[in-house]
């Protein structure tokens, strides 16, 4: 081959199989939400389990994290901040101390930080940061108690993920 054909070859990429495709989904999910692989296989088995189509209750699950309802109830900016914030045990859930980001909540839990972690310097001013939250609408803030209630269940459409779900799903029943 001559310098002028391999150069012309360099550039160009065959188009993805659907098996990269697939891949990529799967791999810009488990980025979006920061869970390993295994996480996401537990996540999938349950979700397989469930009566509900298998993508909607995979993304419900992941969704319904403790550190995901945390960034969606904008205590945090990112998600990674809320699994640390979680991680730190700042937060309590039904009253119970946490530290666990991953744990699953159920409708009708109440989150709320901690009394002895509120006056960390994160949390000055919060009432006046809370005033133009943007909160999932299947999660309620009183801002009076450093919380937030979970009143729902998250939806797929909702979410605004940005995946193609069904793509990650068929990737997964492999």
């Amino acid at each position: 081959m001559t310098a002028g054909a391999q150069q012309q070859s360099r550039g160009r990429r065959k188009p993805k199989s659907r098996f990269g495709a697939q891949l990529e989904e799967k791999q810009n999910l488990k980025e979006i939400y920061g869970i390993a692989e295994a996480q996401l296989k537990n996540y999938y088995k349950a979700a397989k389990k469930s009566t509900d189509e298998t993508g909607a209750a995979l993304i419900e699950r992941l969704e319904r994290r403790l550190d995901n309802a945390i960034y969606r109830a904008s205590f945090a900016t990112t998600r990674a901040q809320a699994r640390q914030m979680a991680s730190h045990g700042l937060f309590s859930v039904n009253g119970r101390s946490v530290n666990i980001a991953s744990i699953i909540l159920s409708q009708g839990d109440e989150v709320q930080v901690k009394k002895s972690k509120r006056k960390k310097s994160y949390f000055t001013n919060f009432d006046k940061r809370m005033q133009n939250a943007q909160v999932a609408d299947w999660l309620v803030l009183d801002v009076e108690n450093y919380g937030f209630k979970v009143i729902g269940k998250p939806s797929v459409d909702r979410a605004g993920i940005g995946v193609a779900i069904q793509e990650i799903v068929e990737f997964l029943s492999r």
